[in-house]
């Protein structure tokens, strides 16, 4: 279901994800990265507890999740599934995170923004792992396909 093409831009992008309330109340994260098993289509999204407090305390096994990601070529998709655990971040996860925090670095130094300001959002402790199985993939890259499942 999660095709290589989905599979880059999920490992290589910047994403949000997002659950309801009981009363449809919408809450999102920050991604500090997502690892992907194409294999099971299944996602890791690690995310910091602390800073996202609201998502964390609405978010339990079994919650319907929905993964946006994307990257500055406007190139991106969004995920949909049901949270199958939550735990620590493991050490292969972290690194993830790590290499994913560097390239952003990187990419914000070519657009002239200072890594001081790129650290208040990625210098975060990626301290929880929301494990989710894909059932749904979207479109979200602009143009005709948009909004298109696939």
């Amino acid at each position: 279901m999660i095709s290589d093409q989905v599979y880059n831009v999920l490992t290589t992008g910047v994403g949000h994800i997002g659950c309801a309330s009981s009363s449809l109340k919408p809450f999102h994260a920050d991604a500090l990265g997502v690892c992907c098993d194409q294999a099971t289509s299944s996602i890791v999204c690690c995310v910091n507890k602390e800073t996202n407090k609201p998502f964390v305390n609405t978010l339990e096994i079994g919650s319907r999740v929905s993964l946006f990601v994307g990257v500055i070529s406007h190139e991106a998709y969004n995920l949909k599934g049901d949270v199958t655990e939550l735990r620590d971040v493991y050490d292969d996860e972290r690194q993830a995170c790590d290499d994913l925090r560097k390239q952003m670095y990187s990419l914000y130094g070519e657009l002239g923004i200072p890594e001081n300001l790129a650290e208040k959002y990625w210098l975060k402790p990626a301290n929880l792992a929301v494990v989710f199985s894909v059932d749904k993939v979207f479109v979200q890259t602009p143009g005709p396909d948009a909004g298109k499942q696939i």
